[in-house]
């Protein structure tokens, strides 16, 4: 993100070195002013505008500031369920029950959203894995809408859902500019689709275990 800038324009800013110091706006003076003369003076305006791009996904105390927060997503599949394609809720989340926020802000045109992933999900265990494929994701509004954003179902990103791979997304999802700006928020819940019985264990949970997202907002 760029570093925010302030920058101030003084117009027609003049000095004289005859005697002391003095320093001049533009000014008109009209010794022979009468009914309906005029005097003038001008100003110059100078907006500047830094470009900048903001992400959020899950829990975050301001839509102007990086935190360090992860939020971290737990599915139990029940003991009777393993692998009987029931899907399993899960836990955690800045809106609970597996359900995140998504707010996307920039000014520099359209923006692309990534996921990014280190591999399957392991449990360290025999090369036991859970392919991302299996994790379901369903794209909402919020609840309640944020004032200056756009509240909408945003499409997720598309997992590298290869069985033993990882990487970045197959299908990227674009959102695109009005007058160079997005302000744009959803919700994302998560679950476990629970298609295949696997072996016990925890699976991802850590970087190590492939169980991290890396979202990446590219500015187009």
């Amino acid at each position: 993100m760029q570093t925010l800038k302030k920058i101030v324009l003084a117009s027609a800013i003049a000095a004289t070195f005859a005697g002391p110091m003095l320093v001049h706006a533009e000014s008109t003076f009209n010794s022979a002013s009468t009914t309906n003369s005029t005097a003038t003076a001008k100003l110059n305006f100078s907006i500047v505008i830094p470009q900048v791009l903001f992400l959020r996904v899950g829990t975050s105390s301001s839509n102007t500031v990086t935190d360090a927060t992860v939020d971290n997503l737990t599915f139990t599949v029940p003991a009777d369920k393993i692998g009987d394609g029931t899907p399993v809720a899960g836990v955690g989340g800045d809106l609970s029950a597996g359900a995140v926020t998504v707010r996307v802000y920039g000014n520099g045109g359209d923006i692309k959203l990534t996921s990014d992933t280190t591999g399957a999900l392991s449990n360290a265990v025999g090369g036991n894995i859970i392919p991302w494929s299996e994790i379901g994701v369903v794209s909402d509004a919020l609840a309640a809408t944020t004032p200056g954003y756009t509240n909408q179902a945003i499409s997720h990103p598309a997992f590298n859902t290869s069985a033993v791979g990882g990487g970045t997304s197959a299908v990227p999802t674009t959102l695109s500019a009005t007058n160079k700006v997005v302000r744009i928020e959803g919700k994302w819940t998560y679950s476990y689709l629970n298609t295949t019985p696997v072996a016990a264990g925890n699976y991802g949970g850590t970087t190590a275990k492939n169980g991290q997202i890396l979202y990446t907002a590219t500015q187009l």
